[in-house]
């Protein structure tokens, strides 16, 4: 009876034998895994796994050359411009109608301008204004004709220009220069009194008549004076 139950044991254990062997090699294997694992993972290992980045590559960048200036001649003296003024604007002209008692002296004084002027740039040569007459007053400087020299030594119907002159008359103009009416009327298109300027140039035949002597003064002594005697 004792050696069946002996034999049932060691039938049991050689059964239990493979199995004892295999959980072994299972434990072996298991714990040679986690070796291997620990190696690699955080052991020398590492360094097999491990990918090595290689160093970077110094990357050559060309600098811009620098723009140098150039040297600039630098003037000694500079010049400033200068201002030349323009012509001063022509003032508008301002006319007048002449109304009835109107002076030429009241209208000078109503404008602020000289008599004269005013007769010269509106060519009247007497005092009278018409009414209605349409004046133009000076609103600058009004040139006044100047004298005409008198030529000397010239001969006979000799022509020169003359410049009319502020209250001239063809007839004063005839003796001034020796002429007559009728030639100064007739050498400047029939000229008269009424059309005669201020400022206006007519021609004027010099010597035509021979000039009247001065009248002279005769002295005449007063007899002398009665003396009363006592």
């Amino acid at each position: 009876m004792k050696r069946e139950v002996q034999a049932l044991i060691n039938r049991r254990r050689a059964r239990a034998v493979p199995f004892v062997f295999i959980g072994l090699a299972g434990l072996v294997g298991f714990a040679c895994l986690a070796l291997v694992v620990n190696f690699f993972v955080s052991g020398p290992g590492q360094k097999i796994l491990r990918t090595e980045t290689p160093p970077p590559t110094a990357t050559f960048t060309p600098v811009p050359p620098t723009n140098t200036a150039l040297p600039t001649n630098t003037a000694l003296f500079t010049d400033t411009p200068t201002f030349t003024p323009g012509p001063s604007p022509t003032p508008a002209p301002i006319t007048y109608t002449v109304q009835e008692f109107d002076t030429l002296f009241g209208i000078a004084v109503q404008f602020q301008v000289d008599v004269e002027a005013l007769k010269i740039i509106n060519h009247i040569t007497g005092t009278t204004l018409s009414v209605g007459t349409i004046l133009t007053i000076p609103t600058g400087e009004v040139q006044t004709p100047t004298p005409t020299p008198l030529p000397t030594g010239l001969p006979r119907a000799a022509k020169i220009l003359y410049t009319v002159l502020l209250g001239d008359t063809l007839e004063a103009i005839a003796v001034k220069f020796n002429s007559t009416v009728d030639d100064i009327a007739k050498q400047n298109n029939n000229l008269t009194n009424a059309k005669l300027q201020a400022g206006q140039v007519i021609t004027v035949r010099v010597n035509l008549v021979t000039p009247l002597p001065p009248p002279t003064s005769t002295f005449t002594p007063a007899p002398p004076a009665a003396t009363a005697t006592p």
